[in-house]
């Protein structure tokens, strides 16, 4: 089969994984799973190294992504220390947008995008970074808790400061009631 050829086939399933993985809140995928999971789904396999053949088929998916509206899904990608691959900044490219300071943030916005556009329900606040990067710049990677119940404070009474009774009486101070 001709690369050409591959290059297509194995965009439609990068695309199927990434909206797959955009699913779960905080998910993301390898450049090395997304290659093997790539040529297992279009049954077209190759010899040659990934990083010769992957940030085509990324490339793809980010122009087909700008051009039907959708999120990038390509910044569910990232490599094996959890930073987003170079073919991240083509995301930027085509949307004529400058390199920001810190694009792994950046990119955490847009995978926020994708979560929220693929039906996973996102929880309010900065999204978090990959768990390597987070670690790499000594911050942990929160997850959505629920928040608890504030507890009610007991009632004291007035005069030996004791937890009153559930009736509200102190049965230290008046033990007639």
């Amino acid at each position: 089969m001709p690369f050409q050829e591959a290059i297509v086939a194995w965009t439609g399933a990068a695309r199927e994984v990434l909206i797959e993985t955009a699913h779960g809140y905080g998910h993301f995928v390898t450049v090395k799973e997304l290659a093997g999971r790539v040529q297992e789904m279009s049954g077209v396999y190759t010899d040659a190294p990934v990083r010769t053949w992957v940030d085509a088929v990324l490339r793809k998916v980010a122009r087909r992504d700008r051009a039907v509206g959708d999120p990038p899904l390509t910044a569910l990608c990232v490599q094996e220390n959890h930073t987003v691959t170079p073919s991240y900044r083509y995301v930027l490219e085509l949307a004529a947008l400058p390199v920001p300071e810190d694009l792994e943030l950046h990119a955490a916005y847009a995978r926020w995008q994708c979560y929220a556009t693929y039906g996973t329900d996102v929880p309010a606040g900065i999204p978090p970074l990959t768990p390597k990067v987070a670690a790499a710049r000594g911050r942990t990677v929160r997850t959505a808790e629920p928040v608890a119940e504030p507890v009610a404070r007991p009632r004291l009474c007035p005069e030996c400061f004791l937890e009153l009774a559930a009736n509200g009486n102190c049965g230290f101070c008046d033990p007639t009631r």
